[in-house]
């Protein structure tokens, strides 16, 4: 049996998450662009979740998977990683051929 301390540690990283999740959404929302950064980081995170969540379910015994799916959660999470390394390469990918930098300099950075 855990303590409620270890039930709490032991999920800290979806707690976490859904904060992250709640901060870029409601920057989103902000946004008005379904293209924005802001609105690609919210599902990149929304889809970590769900894989953070199935592994949860997973770990706690709480739904019994079938053998073939018990690598589901980290499956999920291969997906959000290879959505955010194309978020990024994209992203990058404009910037370079529009001939814009991502960074400018060091002091537009300090600024």
């Amino acid at each position: 049996m855990m303590s409620p301390v270890l039930d709490l540690m032991s999920n800290f990283t979806l707690y976490l998450l859904f904060v992250a999740l709640g901060i870029f959404v409601w920057l989103a929302w902000r946004s008005h662009n379904p293209y924005s950064f802001r609105f690609q980081i919210s599902i990149f995170i929304l889809i970590w979740i769900g894989g953070e969540f199935v592994t949860t379910l997973y770990e706690s015994g709480s739904f019994d998977f079938p053998f073939e799916l018990h690598e589901l959660g980290m499956q999920i999470h291969v997906v959000s990683m290879i959505l955010f390394a194309s978020i990024m390469f994209v992203r990058f990918y404009y910037s370079y051929w529009s001939g814009h930098k991502i960074v400018e300099s060091l002091t537009s950075i300090l600024k």
